[in-house]
């Protein structure tokens, strides 16, 4: 009897000893400055099999891990090879858990979202340029267009029920409107805006740009402005309906799209001997600029182009710069010859431009 107490005993002091195990503090074992991706990887896993399966520290536990290694990248500007240490060890996160949101309530919300989907991506072999954020310009990295991680982030932030993620990504939209347009991609996103986003102002100005950028779609007929020539001659790219149109929208006052101009004008000539082709620029100068613009044409020897300047008269309208959401220059537009629109957010002069431009000719002629 005394054996069976006695083992009875010590088994109730083993449990007592381990139910009183206090689990580690995460916060604390967080609470420090990471010189290595190695470091930060070290400090997951080595809390991770401490906590062993509470669920609430481990997603405690993982956020940390995922705003660090962000936070990690995004100072050394991808540059560090041991960066690709971090993806390796990310887990799928809810992101309208409720640890996840009490945890990025004290933080930049779409800034640890960003690093989420980032470490994602690379997980799955994507490289950190096509990983990173391309929905905001930053100081640190050159603007990209937004591409298929970037419509996947925005899927699936707009198929979760948090406010605040809702909030933070409708005000990251307004840059990839203004930068690319109303893409297929991003309209495909509107009906999660429209059923999963509580009502406000800011939903309300999302709503808007999509009505008004739709116009300038792919596949969409051209707007029609009114221009004038260099001679006072009045034009509407309806005048080159049967020809892929190539638009150069310049500014007198922009320096890169000055500097831009020779390798569009390089560009043009490699296309002189085809009649389906033609190359025009159009000023996006306001009225009181018209003489300037006409001193540049001569200035950078293009006065053997067609150069349009818009019409500011009343009844001219659709306005130029309203018709084709111009916010910013030099902006290249194509149109085939039917009339409508192949893009109006083309990449400047080089392989990616002289590859849609052949496209459209193979698939127009």
């Amino acid at each position: 009897m005394n054996t069976i107490y006695n083992i009875l005993l010590a088994v109730i002091a083993t449990l007592t000893t381990v139910s009183c195990t206090p689990p580690p503090c995460v916060d604390t074992a967080w609470n420090k400055e990471f010189g290595t991706a190695s470091e930060i990887v070290e400090t997951y896993t080595s809390i991770k099999k401490q906590i062993n399966d509470n669920k609430e520290l481990q997603t405690k536990n993982l956020c940390y891990y995922v705003w660090n290694s962000g936070e990690y990248i995004f100072k050394c500007r991808g540059r560090n090879e041991d960066i690709n240490l971090l993806p390796q060890h990310i887990e799928q996160l809810q992101l309208d858990d409720t640890i996840v949101g009490k945890f990025i309530e004290q933080r930049d919300t779409a800034r640890f979202v960003d690093h989420y989907f980032m470490l994602d991506a690379m997980k799955h072999g994507e490289t950190f340029d096509n990983s990173r954020d391309g929905l905001t310009i930053t100081v640190y990295y050159p603007a990209r267009a937004i591409n298929h991680n970037d419509y996947h982030k925005l899927r699936q932030v707009f198929s979760c029920n948090s406010e605040m993620l809702h909030l933070a990504f409708m005000r990251k939209l307004k840059f990839p409107f203004q930068n690319s347009g109303c893409t297929p991609e991003l309209l495909g996103i509107r009906p999660l805006i429209e059923n999963n986003v509580k009502e406000s102002k800011l939903k309300s100005e999302i709503l808007a740009l999509y009505d008004r950028y739709i116009h300038t779609m792919p596949g969409k007929p051209a707007p029609q402005p009114q221009f004038i020539d260099t001679k006072g001659k009045s034009y509407t790219f309806a005048h080159f309906r049967g020809k892929t149109l190539v638009i150069d929208v310049w500014a007198t006052w922009c320096h890169s799209c000055l500097a831009m101009m020779p390798k569009f004008m390089e560009l043009r000539s490699k296309y002189s001997n085809n009649s389906n082709i033609e190359f025009i620029t159009v000023s996006s100068d306001y009225a009181q600029a018209k003489e300037k613009w006409g001193a540049a044409i001569k200035k950078h020897g293009m006065t053997d182009m067609i150069n349009l300047f818009p019409k500011y008269e009343e009844g001219s309208t659709p306005n130029f710069h309203d018709a084709y959401n111009i916010s910013g220059v030099p902006r290249y537009i194509i149109i085939d010859k039917e009339g409508k629109i192949i893009t109006a957010y083309a990449p400047g002069p080089g392989k990616g431009l002289e590859e849609i431009i052949n496209d459209a000719l193979k698939t127009s002629y």
